[in-house]
């Protein structure tokens, strides 16, 4: 890898702390083993999720406590570069949208990535703080390369910046119905993000048809991306099937991370597909 390769740079942008760690944990492992940067921001502290633990948190102090679960579920994988863009679980829609797409330019012209990780349109299955921050992503895109918008990060002395590929993380929809009909099979309800869902489960995910990059992880990204789904201790019900599953079972349904490459204007330029590695064709 020539040294200007090994400096190429990672920016995930999502709204709650665990997104991170479910999407592209290994992914991002494999980047910071190989020396790339990389770079965290969570829109929210995700301040009305779930307590698995009356012992591990109250609702008063919620967000405290999952903030320093991401930050260690991203030291697992060895990412210490976390922000916050300091809204509000469950509202992120309502924020104004000059402000918080200003706030993404932000981090972008200050890290300067050159990949940037993102939900896609659906959020995956609806949850409307994910489709925000899919939409707020992308306005910032634009404005980040853009020398007018947002002068006075200019005379602060940050340049424009444009991210030369962009991703939406994928789940493939032909996996989440094999999921479902593998539940009602036993008899039980499968049924992708709960009560933050507000798609048909036949509208989530993305089609594998749309699916450009498939990240199979060995074993140490897998153990490492382990670890840091672990940090989430408060969004862990020890009946959850996360919880439950064995680490081997874990292993064969989440030993690849999956993405969509976004086409250009988004994106710099098309780049060939199906690839395996998301900074093909940076070097």
């Amino acid at each position: 890898m020539t040294a200007a390769a090994a400096t190429l740079r990672l920016m995930g942008i999502w709204a709650h702390p665990d997104d991170e760690a479910f999407g592209t944990a290994g992914l991002m492992r494999r980047a910071t083993s190989a020396g790339h940067p990389v770079a965290v921001v969570c829109a929210t502290r995700g301040e009305e999720g779930q307590i698995a633990d009356p012992a591990l948190a109250t609702p008063e102090n919620l967000g405290q406590v999952r903030e320093q679960e991401l930050r260690r579920a991203c030291a697992a994988v060895g990412v210490t570069d976390v922000s916050f863009l300091d809204y509000i679980d469950g509202h992120v829609a309502e924020a104004d949208v000059d402000e918080a797409t200003g706030r993404i330019v932000y981090h972008l012209r200050r890290f300067r990535p050159d990949v940037v990780i993102t939900f896609a349109p659906n959020g995956g299955y609806g949850h409307v703080d994910h489709m925000a921050i899919h939409r707020l992503t992308l306005a910032a895109l634009a404005a980040a390369a853009d020398p007018v918008r947002y002068p006075e990060q200019i005379r602060d002395g940050l340049r424009p910046h444009r991210p030369r590929k962009v991703y939406y993380g994928a789940m493939p929809r032909e996996r989440i119905l094999k999921m479902r009909d593998e539940a009602r099979a036993a008899g039980q309800d499968f049924i992708p993000g709960g009560d933050e869902a507000t798609l048909p489960i036949e509208e989530m995910g993305t089609p594998e048809r749309d699916i450009t990059t498939w990240i199979r992880l060995t074993d140490d990204e897998f153990a490492a991306k382990y670890t840091a789904l672990s940090q989430h201790a408060t969004q862990l019900p020890k009946d959850s099937p996360w919880a439950k599953m064995p680490p081997e079972q874990l292993r064969a349904m989440m030993g690849a991370e999956v993405l969509q490459l976004v086409p250009p204007p988004i994106s710099d330029r098309a780049y060939p597909t199906p690839e395996t590695d998301i900074f093909a064709g940076l070097d």
